[in-house]
């Protein structure tokens, strides 16, 4: 769960963008793992659980590039 004050805080330091992985949906709203801890914030539609993200500006994005990478066996 986030604290309303820090995350104030945290929007207020400045603007940087975090990058994590959809954990869980409620609505508009996603739960989103990164580095710093776990964030809730709106999100753009067809964010599925599982997904990789961007969070900016208090949203959360799909990140561009590659969804799967590919895996060799030696």
């Amino acid at each position: 769960m986030s604290q309303p004050l820090f995350d104030l805080q945290r929007l207020l330091a400045g603007r940087q963008t975090m990058t994590g992985r959809v954990v869980a949906l409620n609505g508009g709203m996603v739960r989103v793992a990164t580095a710093q801890g776990v964030v809730e914030v709106a999100a753009e539609a067809g964010i599925q659980p599982g997904d990789r993200v961007m969070v900016r500006d208090g949203r959360a994005f799909r990140s561009r590039g590659t969804t799967h990478a590919p895996v060799f066996f030696v």
